[in-house]
């Protein structure tokens, strides 16, 4: 079946109709079978609730007979099953055909909710596209995804004080994304430098990291570190588990983390 927000996926079409997807939209994947009873009523619910919804999610369906790769891929152990896309990624799923109260209540505790915001063409200016995101926060105030981008702007325009209000806020869908854990991270790393000396290496590491440059600023903070280890307050040490959080480069806060124990044990 395909419909504006549902579509029929084979192994091929699921990268790009899934995973990239994911990143625009959440997209509720259901594995099923033809021959499966259990399918044949699950599938109707999700589809009034992917139209209902009206793209809120995208419904993908995929037939594990036809596909099975991708069952095997995703351990399909028994059908339907029912998993949910987010940001490239699974986030959540369940087993089975629920009824259609639990599964509402699935998808508002995953922060997925009913219509779409109009699109927005986001400006490139950071001031003029922080206002259209607070235009967008008051016009659509219960959806968690624009809550969690403003969020991140305030952070990036050194908004601090604000940002932390809306990071705390932030629904449980969104609480604990990435994006909301490298925010809070930004905040915290900004006000243990803000009030250092200008020439001190604490501040010229962090502001380094704040500006994106891994290499020169873990290795200024692990300079700092060692001129400053026994205290597990430390304001080096402190700033470097910030920086882990805010960095988003798995191999450099790999090796970071490995030359801070070193420096340390």
């Amino acid at each position: 079946m395909t419909t504006p927000h549902v579509h029929d996926v084979t192994t091929a079409q699921f990268p790009a109709a899934v995973v990239e997807r994911s990143r625009q939209v959440p997209v509720l994947v259901d594995f099923w079978a033809t021959w499966c009873g259990p399918c044949r009523a699950l599938g109707p619910i999700l589809e009034k609730l992917a139209g209902e919804f009206d793209g809120g999610f995208e419904l993908v369906k995929v037939d594990t007979d036809a596909e099975q790769a991708l069952a095997t891929e995703f351990q399909i152990r028994s059908i339907p099953t029912v998993m949910l896309f987010r940001d490239g990624a699974k986030v959540a799923g369940f087993p089975g055909a629920l009824p259609e109260g639990q599964i509402r209540r699935f998808l508002a505790d995953h922060g997925v909710e009913a219509g779409s915001p109009q699109a927005v063409t986001w400006s490139s200016d950071p001031v003029e596209r922080l206002q259209q995101l607070r235009t967008q926060v008051a016009e659509h105030p219960t959806r968690a995804s624009l809550q969690l981008d403003l969020a991140v702007a305030l952070a990036e325009s050194g908004i601090d004080e604000e940002a932390t209000i809306v990071l705390e806020a932030l629904p449980a869908a969104v609480y604990s994304d990435p994006k909301a854990q490298r925010a809070r991270a930004r905040v915290a790393l900004r006000a243990l430098i803000v009030v250092r000396a200008d020439d001190d290496t604490v501040r010229t590491g962090g502001e380094a990291i704040l500006r994106g440059d891994a290499t020169a600023g873990f290795t200024l903070l692990l300079e700092a570190l060692r001129d400053d280890k026994t205290d597990e307050r430390s304001p080096a040490r402190l700033a470097l588990v910030e920086s882990f959080h805010l960095i988003d480069d798995d191999e450099a806060v790999r090796d970071a983390r490995r030359r801070m124990a070193s420096v340390l044990f």
